[in-house]
């Protein structure tokens, strides 16, 4: 579809201001969301999506049950960070970004993790709604032993040096992130072991509307083809 027919089509569907989309994002998450600046990879990727088809995101930030319960009342268009176990009803978008989530522990406890099934032997601290998001296998482990998620990711960190749990399950970038920003309340500098025991996982938007899921695909196509992608990859993770 040619992106001049997508914006009539929005403005004729969803009235004069439908070049101007709202997204339901998660609060802080560093590097992907930094909710204070309005920014991070995820935010930067979907507002540079949305802008080279010349429209505009808004981004509202909550935690994941008010972004979820949010969605299901209308009060935005899309919903970022998202994958087919949350169910969730709508238009999927393209493949934006993929987390790479891993196991982490203090190196001192010389713990081996060679396979997900290898973690029901450690007691866990997870990220909001690992235990769906990370497959069946975790889900198995989640059961049975003790197991925890956080809806602040920074409080992995802290009890995983404190020594409060044996395992943090985050994706590296969020927790080596958190790191540097908890340095001094906590000892960070304990060496860690990362366990690469999951797969990357793939995240989309989901849409209210599917006009609107096929202009964030076609900007996306574009910032790929045009290398915007990529610089905003070396950005924020390298």
């Amino acid at each position: 579809m040619r992106l001049p027919l997508i914006l009539w089509l929005l403005f004729v569907m969803v009235g004069a201001h439908a070049s101007t989309i709202s997204i339901g994002a998660s609060s802080n998450r560093p590097p992907y969301i930094l909710e204070d600046a309005e920014s991070g990879l995820e935010v930067e990727i979907i507002r540079a999506a949305f802008a080279a088809v010349g429209m505009e995101a808004r981004f509202k930030f909550y935690s994941r049950k008010r972004q979820l319960l949010f969605y299901g009342k209308e009060r935005f268009d899309g919903i970022m960070t998202v994958n087919s176990s949350l169910d969730l009803t709508g238009y999927p978008s393209d493949i934006y970004i993929y987390y790479q989530n891993v196991a982490i522990s203090l190196a001192e406890k010389q713990i081996r993790l060679d396979r997900v099934a290898d973690l029901e032997n450690f007691s866990i601290v997870a990220f909001e709604d690992a235990s769906i998001l990370l497959g069946g296998e975790f889900y198995k482990v989640s059961k049975k032993t003790i197991y925890r998620e956080l809806d602040t990711a920074e409080n992995q960190n802290k009890m995983l040096y404190l020594k409060r749990i044996d395992v943090a399950v985050a994706d590296k970038y969020i927790f080596l992130a958190n790191n540097d920003r908890l340095a001094t309340e906590i000892d960070t500098s304990k060496a860690i072991n990362i366990h690469e025991v999951f797969p990357r996982t793939a995240y989309r938007l989901m849409f209210r509307n599917s006009i609107v899921r096929d202009a964030f695909n076609e900007g996306l196509r574009k910032i790929r083809e045009n290398g915007r992608y990529d610089a905003l990859i070396k950005q924020f993770l390298d």
